[in-house]
């Protein structure tokens, strides 16, 4: 018996009561618009801290054509991610690794490649390794997510990720450093008058394009999400 239900999504089940971070907002709006300025046909992509697995999922039902890598230090979270894989019905373009990204050496280049990185560098960590892991820039700072996303990504590939917003000066600062460069900036607000939290940054190895900056508004007053929102988050929540 889990001790908690799976996420049941439109087209998966994400079960996740083994992992080191359970499913959330912030990982299932990476995994709905990742990409979404692609033009061109997206044959291989890696989720780097797949954790559940749940934006690896999300990226194989929306690049129906493209095999979806994933890496996973934490060993419970890897396990629980596998057979959320293998539940589903993308099994066959899907496959998780239990290593960290320093030791991953698949001779594949990717198209896109998404991650929801740790995000603490510093102060207290959890009793429990793998939430700490999780939570924590421990065992892969920004430098190294930039550095091997940067040498797994093709030369016309997209690297994206969400973070909080007050990261995202240092991020780009090392992504920039890497030849990558950001060319979507999606500001995260949780209600029309608060200030934005989050951030979702798509970067290239294209030189000099100006970023498309835009906001997303999650909740209205009534404390339903907006009609932008849903729109975004329709093609997998089940209830919307």
């Amino acid at each position: 018996m889990r001790l908690t239900e799976p996420f049941q999504m439109k087209k998966f089940s994400v079960a996740h009561d083994e992992c080191a971070m359970r499913v959330n907002t912030d990982g299932c709006l990476l995994g709905a618009l990742a990409g979404s300025s692609f033009r061109t046909e997206v044959h291989h992509v890696l989720d780097i801290g797949t954790g559940s697995g749940v934006i690896a999922l999300q990226m194989a039902q929306r690049f129906n054509k493209a095999f979806v890598d994933a890496v996973e230090i934490h060993g419970p979270s890897a396990r629980q991610a596998t057979e959320n894989f293998k539940n589903s019905m993308f099994s066959g373009r899907m496959v998780c690794y239990h290593e960290p990204l320093q030791e991953f050496t698949l001779n594949v280049q990717y198209d896109l490649i998404v991650s929801n990185p740790p995000y603490f560098e510093s102060g207290p960590t959890k009793s429990d390794q793998g939430v700490a892991a999780a939570r924590h820039a421990l065992t892969l700072d920004f430098k190294s997510l930039i550095e091997f996303s940067s040498k797994l990504l093709k030369q016309s590939g997209e690297f994206w990720c969400i973070l909080p917003v007050e990261r995202s000066a240092s991020l780009m600062e090392e992504a920039i450093d890497e030849e990558l460069y950001p060319k979507s900036l999606l500001y995260i607000k949780p209600s029309k008058n608060r200030q934005p939290n989050r951030v979702i940054i798509g970067f290239s190895k294209e030189i000099g394009i100006e970023p498309v900056k835009k906001e997303l508004i999650l909740y209205n007053e009534e404390k339903q999400y907006t009609q932008a929102a849903i729109q975004v988050l329709m093609p997998f929540y089940l209830h919307l």
